[in-house]
Order: C-alpha cells, then sequence, then structure tokens
C-alpha cells in the first residue's frame, strides 16, 4: 500500500515542478531567472550615476502567491522568502555549511541526536527575540504540512532544553539532513498563531528574522520588502527591494533596458542582444535545473521497457537545445547535475543513434511502428518547442504523436494523477542524490513520481544511501542507484539551462545557484 502521507507530501514537489515550469515560461526560452540566484557584495568604492541609490528593482516572471515559508508553490515565493526568513544552517554553491540562526551543532554518537546552538541577540522583525521555541514551533508545524513533510521525514521530535538549544531526535541516521534544514525557515510562534488564518496559512502576513520584512504585497503586481534594521548582521545596503512581475519576456526586456529593473535572468533569445550590451553585468553559467520527459509506465504502450529506451535513443538533445534553448544549455545523459552530491559521469546514457531506436522499438513489438497519441506539455513555453523538436525526431523512426498545449497546473495535475501518456517537464533539483528518491520510489506515485514508476530494490538503495553515514559509501550506493534507474528509462533527460543573468552594471552582485540573498548587495 501506498503511504499516502508522503504522496501528498510529494506533491510539494510537483507544485515546486510548476515553479520551475513557470519560472521559466517565457515564449523565448528563459533561463531559471535572477529567482534562482544568490546575490553577494565585491569590492567598489568607484561613483557612478547609481551612487546614493538604496533601492533595487528585480522582476519577477511569473505569478506570487504567499510569503509564507512552509507553503511555497512557486519559485517567486521562495525567492521573496529566503529575504525574510532564515533556517539554521545554510548551504551555499559548494554545499558547504554556512552558520545562520544557529552557530555551531554536534551530533550524539549514535547519530540520532542533532543539537544546535543558536545565534545570540537575534530578533523577529517585529522587535521580539528569537527563541529555542520558535524553532520547535517552525519544525513542528513542517510535520503536518504537505510542502515540507519530505525535508523532516527523518525527524521524529524537536525539543528545546533551554532558550537557546534545540535537539533534533532523528527517527533513524539521515545523512542528507543539513541540506533539508537548509530550506526549513523559522518564524515566530506568537506571531503566526495571531495571524494564521482558518487554515493554518499565514498568506502575506510575514514576520522572520531576515534581513528584510514585508512593507507591501499587491497580488499579481509587485511586493515590496524593507531592509530590517535590528537584522543581527546589521541593516543590509539596500533599504528597498521591489519585485515587479512582469510575465511578458518583451515588456521585462524593454524595462531592464530603460533602467526600470535592475536584475533579471534573461530569456536565452534576447541573450546575445544583452550580453553585448556594455550598460550591463551578465553571467551565464551552468544551473542545477533539468528538462527532461516523462513516460507513464502503468499504462500502455510506455509499461514496455524497450519502448521507451526507443524513444531515449530516438532524440537528438542537441537540436532541442538549438531550438528550445536557443544554444544556452548542456546536454544531460541523467536526472542528477554536476552540483548534486551523488553525482557521476559514469554510467549508461542513450546517445542520439536513430538505428539503435528502430531495433528497440521492433524489440518492443513495434517493427512498423506506432502511434502513442498526445504528448503534454505547457503551452507558450520553451517546452513546447521541446516537444516540437522530439515529436519530429521520433517520427523519423516510426513513433507518430500529437502535441497536446496546456497551462503549467493542468500539465502538473494530469502529470501527479497519471493522465497522460508522455510530456515533458523540468525541475531545479536539490544538491543530494537523495532527493531524486521523490522520482523513483512508490510514496511519491501521486506526486513527483510522475512516471509512476517504483522498484524495491532501488527503493531499499535509497533508505540504505541517506542512512549511510560514510561518503565514499554513499557514493557507491548513489551509483548503483543510478545504474539501476538510468537502464529502466522512466524518463529521458534532456538538458540542463544555463543561467544567463544580467543586471546594472553600478550594482555589486555575483551569481550563485542556491538563492537569492540580496542583503549581500550593494550600489558602487
Amino acid at each position: 500500500m501506498r503511504k499516502k502521507g508522503k504522496a501528498l507530501a510529494a506533491v510539494c514537489c510537483a507544485a515546486a515542478l510548476t515553479l520551475s515550469l513557470t519560472a521559466c515560461s517565457g515564449a523565448s526560452g528563459s533561463n531559471t531567472g535572477s529567482d534562482g540566484m544568490a546575490a553577494s557584495a565585491t569590492d567598489g568604492a568607484e561613483t557612478s550615476q547609481s551612487a546614493g541609490r538604496t533601492d533595487l528593482n528585480i522582476r519577477i516572471g511569473d505569478a506570487f502567491s504567499t510569503v509564507d515559508p512552509h507553503n511555497l508553490s512557486l519559485n517567486a515565493d521562495m525567492g521573496l522568502c529566503r529575504q525574510i526568513y532564515e533556517p539554521l544552517y545554510w548551504l551555499n554553491d559548494s554545499a558547504e555549511e554556512v552558520p545562520m540562526l544557529a552557530t555551531e551543532y554536534s551530533v550524539s554518537e549514535d547519530g540520532l541526536t542533532w543539537t544546535f546552538k543558536l545565534r545570540e541577540g537575534v530578533t523577529f522583525q517585529n522587535g521580539e527575540a528569537l527563541k529555542a521555541s520558535d524553532v520547535v514551533y517552525s519544525y513542528e508545524r513542517c510535520f503536518d504540512n504537505a510542502y515540507m513533510q519530505e525535508k523532516v521525514e527523518a525527524i521524529d521530535s524537536v525539543t528545546a532544553p533551554d532558550d537557546t538549544t534545540v535537539e533534533l531526535h532523528l527517527k533513524y541516521q539521515f545523512s542528507p539532513l543539513m541540506e533539508k534544514i537548509a530550506s526549513i525557515g523559522i518564524i515566530s510562534e506568537a506571531f503566526a498563531e495571531e495571524n494564521m488564518d482558518d487554515q493554518g496559512l499565514l498568506g502575506f502576513h510575514a514576520c522572520g528574522t531576515g534581513a528584510y520584512s514585508l512593507a507591501e504585497a499587491i497580488p499579481d503586481v509587485s511586493v515590496t520588502l524593507e531592509a530590517y534594521p535590528g537584522y543581527w548582521g546589521g541593516e543590509a545596503p539596500v533599504k528597498t527591494l521591489h519585485f515587479e512581475q512582469i510575465t511578458d519576456d518583451t515588456t521585462a526586456i524593454t524595462a531592464f533596458e530603460a533602467g526600470e529593473i535592475d536584475v533579471m535572468g534573461v530569456p536565452s533569445a534576447n541573450w546575445e542582444e544583452i550580453s553585448a550590451n556594455d550598460a550591463f553585468e551578465t553571467s551565464a553559467r551552468p544551473s542545477n535545473h533539468v528538462v527532461y520527459l516523462i513516460f507513464n509506465t502503468e499504462t500502455e504502450p510506455f509499461n514496455n521497457k524497450e519502448l521507451r529506451q526507443a524513444v531515449a535513443y530516438a532524440v537528438n538533445r542537441q537540436d532541442i537545445i538549438d531550438v528550445a534553448a536557443d544554444g544556452l544549455a548542456d546536454p544531460a545523459s541523467t536526472l542528477a547535475t554536476s552540483y548534486m552530491f551523488g553525482y557521476t559521469e559514469d554510467h549508461m546514457s542513450y546517445e542520439y543513434d536513430p538505428e539503435k531506436a528502430k531495433e528497440l522499438l521492433a524489440q518492443a513489438g513495434y517493427p512498423d511502428g506506432l502511434d502513442i497519441g498526445s504528448i503534454k506539455t505547457m503551452g507558450g513555453s520553451y517546452f513546447e518547442k521541446v516537444v516540437q523538436v522530439v515529436q519530429a525526431e521520433l517520427a523519423e523512426i516510426g513513433i507518430t504523436s500529437t502535441i497536446e498545449s496546456m497551462d503549467g497546473n493542468s500539465l502538473v495535475n494530469d502529470c501527479i494523477t497519471g493522465n497522460f501518456a508522455m510530456a515533458d517537464m523540468g525541475q531545479n533539483l536539490s544538491l543530494d542524490y537523495d532527493f531524486l528518491k521523490t522520482y523513483f520510489n512508490e510514496e511519491y506515485i501521486n506526486g513527483l513520481n510522475m512516471a509512476r514508476f517504483s522498484d524495491n530494490h532501488i527503493q531499499e538503495l535509497f533508505d540504505k544511501g541517506a542512512s549511510t553515514t560514510d561518503k565514499e559509501e554513499r557514493l557507491a550506493i548513489y551509483k548503483e542507484i543510478e545504474d539501476l534507474t538510468q537502464e529502466a528509462c522512466a524518463y529521458v533527460p534532456l538538458y540542463n539551462l544555463q543561467t544567463t543573468t544580467a543586471w546594472n552594471k553600478d550594482l555589486n552582485y555575483s551569481p550563485s545557484i542556491t538563492g537569492v540573498l540580496y542583503k549581500d548587495c550593494s550600489w558602487k
């Protein structure tokens, strides 16, 4: 029997899938965008036309819906919450631990109790002191929350021996714990209890410990954050963050070139133009975002592994990249990315080989080809362009299909519920291979395991990998999982988007993959 709790919890990841789709949904093929970028200060004392500015204008490419840190479903929401709320520890691009609300921690000999010491002098944005009980409250709020359950599934309980000490008591040893902790923002218990609605949601009521507090939120228009003077790390140099929702890429580029927007993720179609403009600083770099095809492995025709493998050999990734990403992507042979602990280049891969595809098609029982019905995709996005190339290349080996374009939410819902045969998707991944269990384990069917694939041995290996403390042993386990999942071919990885970002040349800003921290930005 499937565990309904985890299946529900995985819906949060599926909803986050909507964020990955919508965060990249510009018709020209946007990248992961400024919402996926962290900012850090760089040296620069020169005077400029921006000297004296204390505001920063940032584009939101898609909808935003809340700043409740435990009920996030959109990329923009996550980007906003990073400014307002903080975890005990943060992980940087190299997956190194950065102390935030806790300054140190220790782990018991049996690995089941993690003890954190809270930073002194931290206050919430209403002036109240951070206490260990607020941390306990925040974690307990996650236990019963579908959006956060995957983050706390290894935690049995959280206790506060005193106001400055927090203990996490685990059900079993769990090596990826710090990566999960980095995703859990701490809220004020008193504020939350006073401001939650009947469903236990905070909406646009916010009170965290971060460098910025919420000043104004106008749904479908903009969000304004103001620097918190009492921030434990010192008041941020940029005093006002103004996030403007501009869904149309052309409109956003026009606003950026006019100086109305200071930072934005640049759509791939506009990258050459923007990167050649001396008025801007730009950065193009690999991301942790993977685009892939999904098969519904529970129903015909894709319950046939040879047919899935035939499709994998039939698609030319470079063709897809050239059309859908204007060349600004790197071919992906696996769901894992190079940023992820557990990633290996030593695995089975499906290189473009139409003749091999035809052989497998015959082995699958379709020597004369077949019609697979519709391939579902998000209309008006680069995902639609992906499917257009895939459709043409499958036709060359005798597989015919139609394209069914949908809005992102409807597409994700159909894929969660199994109402599809084949589709394409994209996802921003975590920094630990353990996250990929949500793609393959049975309890995540009706969630992020949209392929509806499960294998008891693979599930046992994921459990073993998470509970193993020796890094080399974990890597060996994940290598075994990689071999098994690649051979199963429930998904066909296509490419990793490059993150193409541009910003005002007078702004001290440095891109990163782990999340926006605008408190470290400043004007020259």
